[in-house]
């Protein structure tokens, strides 16, 4: 039996204005709406969503069985969630799980987690949105997105394959419709700005993409002004201090100075050549080189530190790894020389 939701703490504006954000949005996607507390008993993980964990809703309200083949997989996932389950259990669940009704029971949407976490901090009920029955395709994505969205501890991966999967359903829908910004700001309610840096992510190098699954990148706005750089090198210099945890200035700056060193060989061309070759030198002996140059009284600072950037990413005993640091190497020096 599910009873009407009353929300009675200190935490009753706040959860008004993060339901009363996405619950537009919601509205067109979902049908009719209604905001209960209904027993988690009563709740059904979706066998067709895909799903994150191995932990079931059993497991959080009985106990993980000791000789369940997927026992030490399944303490893994419970550990993941205890901090949720302990933030819920002080101060309640404020942002509402999304389910549609199956029978007499309640599918999940949107907010395993949540509901697993729930459970795990020994609540009985919990705070959900109701749809009248199962959202498909680029419906259910967007309403997976909305709810997703609320977590303050969603990493910029999560949010980058939510989108994807959004736009692959759109795709599969709507054959031949070619993606902007203005559609995906009407499909998931952010702003063109957000829109538009999303989508330059989504079209990135798989270089960049690697990075923001690895968790090296997370902020949007960085990784916009790295995908403005079009050589190639470039991009990659400041990929490797983004990911030194150089700040967002420093990058810029870095950004800058290559674009100078850029203009400033532009400027050059046709003059008669001044470079000099090294040759084919062995992995061994540019390691020699590159050592002294890091160790060297001569560099400036700055410098040393863009060294010891690119060397923390050398694999040398890989000819092609060794040979493309250098050239980052003498590209570093040339610009400050």
């Amino acid at each position: 039996m599910v009873t009407k939701f009353k929300l009675n703490t200190a935490k009753a504006v706040e959860a008004k204005e993060m339901i009363s954000r996405s619950l537009s949005i919601a509205n067109d996607y979902a049908g009719e709406l209604s905001i209960e507390v209904i027993p988690l008993d009563k709740i059904e993980l979706d066998p067709e969503n895909n799903r994150e964990l191995v932990l079931t809703l059993e497991d959080a309200l009985n106990g993980i069985n000791d000789s369940d083949p997927d026992y030490e997989k399944k303490k893994e996932d419970w550990k993941s969630l205890e901090s949720l389950a302990k933030t819920i259990s002080a101060d309640q669940l404020i942002n509402p799980i999304f389910v549609y009704r199956f029978g007499n029971k309640c599918r999940l949407i949107a907010g395993e987690r949540r509901t697993l976490a729930s459970a795990i901090a020994g609540k009985k009920e919990i705070i959900a949105r109701i749809a009248s029955q199962r959202p498909v395709g680029t419906k259910l994505k967007v309403l997976q997105w909305i709810e997703n969205n609320e977590r303050v501890d969603l990493s910029l991966a999560e949010r980058i394959a939510s989108l994807d999967a959004i736009i692959k359903e759109y795709m599969h829908e709507n054959e031949k419709t070619k993606i902007t910004a203005q559609l995906l700001s009407d499909l998931t309610g952010m702003s063109m700005t957000q829109s538009r840096r999303y989508l330059l992510v989504l079209n990135s190098s798989e270089h960049i993409k690697q990075a923001i699954s690895q968790g090296k990148l997370e902020n949007i706005k960085l990784i916009e002004l790295i995908i403005s750089v079009e050589n190639v090198e470039h991009q990659q210099l400041l990929l490797d201090a983004a990911a030194s945890n150089m700040s967002f200035e420093a990058i810029s700056k870095l950004k800058n100075d290559l674009e100078i060193n850029k203009n400033t060989k532009k400027e050059i061309r046709g003059r008669q050549q001044v470079n000099v070759s090294l040759g084919k030198v062995k992995p061994n002996i540019a390691k020699i080189i590159f050592e002294a140059l890091i160790s060297s009284s001569v560099l400036k600072e700055n410098i040393v530190k863009q060294l010891h950037i690119i060397n923390s990413n050398i694999q040398w005993n890989n000819g092609k790894s060794v040979e493309e640091s250098f050239k980052k190497i003498i590209s570093v020096i040339a610009r400050e020389v």
